[in-house]
């Protein structure tokens, strides 16, 4: 039996519950990044898409090439579109270890003069303003993560609750960590994380646990036709049936957002 990937995707869809925060974090702790939503001013998609894929872009890859992050992506939000979508782009910025401590303004317009872009801090701003506005922003953790994205794959973006941390975590390594190893090795996949927010961390703060799923193009996101074999030679003690009964058990989706990764900066 072939099963759609969008389902499969649904099926591996889970996440941590913000009691992770509470526990100690080690200083050599990564996998770090912080996520900004955007909102492009109607009217201005053109030239946001122009400042992204010049200024923008020669900003991340200088902060890349530093060290100062370890890597950049922009996403376009595909679905749900117009109205409905909360986030017209989504950037994220990875950092090498801890969070980076903000900038001060002289600091980023020496970034920027360093990224070759002789342009002030608020000049910067300012052009960013003109053309968009920043909706939220968060630090999140990933605590598995396998493969990377690239620019042009598709990724999805699962919002959810997790009703026992370490029962999932425990589920998650021995179950999906090592199907999707096996995805991102046969290039059905290109990546795959799961996320636990790390702050605002309130109980009505966005999206606080978060797995993502990463594919190479549009056809692979609805068709797996190996997924069954894969299954059975990673898992050959498990049933899929009961297995996705279980994870159901463990987590509630919330929602699912669709995005295609228009640049991905790396050194």
């Amino acid at each position: 039996m072939a099963i759609p990937r969008i389902l499969v995707c649904a099926a591996l869809a889970t996440a941590f519950s913000t009691t992770l925060v509470a526990q100690m974090t080690p200083p050599t702790a990564t996998g770090y990044h912080s996520i900004s939503c955007i909102k492009v001013v109607p009217g201005k998609g053109a030239d946001f898409s122009k400042f992204m894929a010049e200024d923008v872009h020669k900003f991340a890859q200088s902060r890349v090439d530093s060290g100062a992050i370890s890597a950049w992506l922009e996403l376009r939000t595909v679905m749900p579109a117009g109205s409905e979508a909360e986030c017209d782009y989504v950037l994220v910025s990875f950092y090498p270890g801890l969070p980076n401590e903000p900038l001060s303004d002289a600091a980023v317009t020496a970034a920027l003069h360093q990224a070759g872009l002789q342009m002030s801090a608020q000049e910067y701003s300012d052009r960013r303003s003109a053309l968009s506005a920043l909706v939220w922003n968060n630090i999140t953790q990933y605590q598995v993560l396998v493969g990377g994205a690239h620019k042009g794959d598709y990724l999805v973006f699962n919002s959810m609750k997790v009703a026992d941390v370490g029962e999932w975590v425990a589920y998650e390594k021995r179950v999906w960590q090592p199907i999707a190893e096996a995805m991102v090795k046969d290039g059905v996949r290109t990546a795959w994380a799961v996320n636990v927010q790390v702050f605002p961390m309130g109980s009505k703060d966005k999206t606080l646990a978060s797995t993502v799923d990463v594919y190479p193009n549009w056809a692979s996101m609805f068709t797996d036709p190996g997924f069954d074999a894969r299954f059975k030679k990673v898992h050959p003690d498990m049933e899929f049936g009961t297995t996705f009964e279980h994870i159901q058990k463990l987590r509630t989706i919330e929602s699912t957002v669709l995005y295609h990764v228009e640049d991905a900066v790396s050194k």
